[in-house]
């Protein structure tokens, strides 16, 4: 693991990464984030503007899940219809 700093909402944390590219990479989206949230929430703080975000990404991961789980199932009844025409 490497060290890698990062800055989210003008505050630094060192963190710990196998891929401190993509960690960068993700504070700055979760930065990207936060920074929009607090334009339309100047009187939320750094907690309660991460606690939107982390809300939003479960919501987002929720959403996407049932989504995979329906193609996964659409893929399914296409492939058994595959198996059906192959002579």
């Amino acid at each position: 693991m490497q060290s890698v700093e990062v800055e989210i909402f003008g505050r630094r944390f060192r963190l710990r990464s196998d891929d401190p590219e993509r960690t960068k990479q993700i504070a700055n989206e979760i930065n990207d984030q936060i920074d929009a949230l607090s334009k339309h929430y100047d009187n939320l703080d750094f907690t309660k503007l991460l606690l939107l975000i982390c809300l939003q990404q479960q919501d987002e991961v929720l959403t996407l899940d049932a989504k995979n789980r329906a193609l996964s199932s659409e893929l399914e009844r296409l492939n058994q219809m595959l198996s059906k025409i192959k002579i």
